[in-house]
Order: C-alpha cells, then structure tokens, then sequence
C-alpha cells in the first residue's frame, strides 16, 4: 500500500530450475531475503503514503515512499548479492533505496524532466533516515553514500 489506497504489486521471476534452494545456490536469485533468520518476506508488505518530506525532495506524481521501497529493494536481492535494475527510474525511489541498504543499482528514465529530477533528488532520498520496525535495516550515512558511484548520464 505504497500510497492512500491499495496498490497491487507483482514480483515476476522465470520457473526456478529444481527447488528454489538449488536455483539461489547456482544463480543467488530466484526467492526473496527473508526480513530475519526467523520471519519470511510476507504477502502483503505494510506501508502508508510518501511522506511530505520525501515529496518535498521529489516531486514526481507516483514516487514511492523510501519505508516501503527498502524492505522491497532488500528482499529482490535474496543473497544480498547482484544489481537492482529500474527501467522506468522515475523519481528515483527504487535507486535511491538501493543505495540505502548497500545495493548496487542502475535506473533508466527516458523522460527528461523526471530524469533531473531523480538525479537531483536520489542521493537525500537515500540518506533519509526511515524508522520503522520491520526496516531496520534502512538507512545510510553520508559517508556510506559518498562510496557509492553515483554516475547520472543523459543521452538521446
């Protein structure tokens, strides 16, 4: 429930060969990391609408809110190994959640405008400091982020 309203999601993924413990053993991908040795990645993922700081940020239409796209990024790695793709970058969320947990990612946007936008606001959606429960393992510092390469091109 990312915004005021239900909002379905889907997570997509090719048959895994064998079990999906084989599959993460030869690829490191085909399940979601679980939130603790002892609590699975659940079917429904608690949220609320982005926060007006967030917005303030980046202002585009349908951004997401950075509680609810970490707990998302974090999971798609199960290894926590491999890049986080977005090829629709928008304003940024999903990039900027990655660098929050330590991910490496790479965002592709075609519109221009929202292009600049996410580019001037990914590196303070992903030092915001998000505190819930369920995501402590959001969040990042500066310094974290300066080691990040943070390449932003715009081409034809």
């Amino acid at each position: 429930m990312p915004r005021s309203g239900w909002e379905p999601w889907g997570l997509f993924r090719k048959p895994c060969e064998g079990r999906v413990q084989d599959h993460l053993r030869k690829w490191k991908t085909g399940g979601l990391r679980r939130l603790s040795s002892d609590v699975p990645f659940g079917d429904v993922v608690a949220s609320s609408p982005t926060r007006s700081q967030e917005i303030s940020i980046t202002p585009h239409p349908s951004l997401k809110p950075q509680s609810f796209m970490r707990q998302i990024v974090r999971a798609s790695l199960p290894l926590g190994t491999g890049v986080v793709l977005d090829p629709f970058m928008g304003g940024g969320s999903t990039i900027a959640a990655a660098i929050a947990v330590g991910y490496d990612s790479i965002g592709i946007e075609l519109d221009e405008e929202f292009f600049k936008m996410a580019a001037k606001g990914i590196p303070s959606l992903a030092v915001l400091n998000v505190s819930r429960k369920d995501n402590s393992h959001a969040g990042t510092s500066a310094q974290s982020l300066a080691q990040h390469k943070l390449a932003l091109t715009a081409e034809p």
